[in-house]
């Protein structure tokens, strides 16, 4: 059974698994693309796109004693694949009392919470898309109207990150509560993590 993490537990876990990947959440320019990664740090690794009938199937892993397979859905985009890859790495390292998963839209449970934003926090870390987030704020909203400087600056997140742009949506709402500490002055490495869905503790 799976271990309940906090979202600072787990945020803690998962920077300290990109520092050992030799990754700087801090960069202005972070990105990763997940199935590189994927390729690299994987059991023998075998990355399978897949045309599934439905665009709700996000991915699914299997872990072999050998080798590792990664199935990605190929209705979903590919920013989507980018995040999907990643909630299946979460529990390729996270996970190990499992040697199978798959993932639907929509799934709740905890372990599925750990994944989801896992790779939040790996693609997205809050230590980069805090001041980014709040640098094309300022920016976009003293050029547009609301509803065009969100759409915008959604886009841009999401080119950025090489994610989707409902994982931006997710992710700004993740955050808000430490975006808004951020806003109000503290530095970045003094932010305080906020729990915020009810799968954590």
């Amino acid at each position: 059974m799976a271990t309940i993490l906090s979202k600072a537990s787990l945020y803690g876990i998962v920077t300290k698994k990109a520092a050992e990947l030799g990754l700087n959440m801090y960069a202005q320019n972070y990105k990763v693309d997940a199935i590189q990664l994927a390729m690299q740090v994987c059991v023998a690794p075998k990355i399978e796109i897949i045309e599934f009938d439905n665009i709700k199937i996000c991915g699914l892993l299997y872990k072999g004693d050998s080798s590792t397979t990664i199935g990605l859905n190929a209705r979903r985009s590919a920013g989507g694949r980018n995040f999907d890859c990643m909630h299946e790495l979460m529990h390729y390292w996270l996970h190990n009392d499992k040697d199978s998963f798959y993932c639907l839209d929509g799934m709740s449970s905890h372990i599925e919470w750990q994944a989801n934003e896992g790779a939040a926090q790996f693609l997205m870390p809050y230590q980069s898309f805090i001041p980014n987030y709040c640098y094309l704020h300022d920016k976009l909203y003293a050029k547009y109207m609301p509803q065009k400087a969100y759409e915008v600056q959604v886009s841009m997140l999401a080119n950025s990150y090489m994610v989707g742009e409902m994982s931006i949506k997710i992710r700004m709402k993740s955050l808000k509560n430490e975006i808004a500490q951020y806003i109000d002055g503290a530095s970045i490495n003094k932010i305080k993590i906020v729990p915020n869905r009810h799968k954590q503790v």
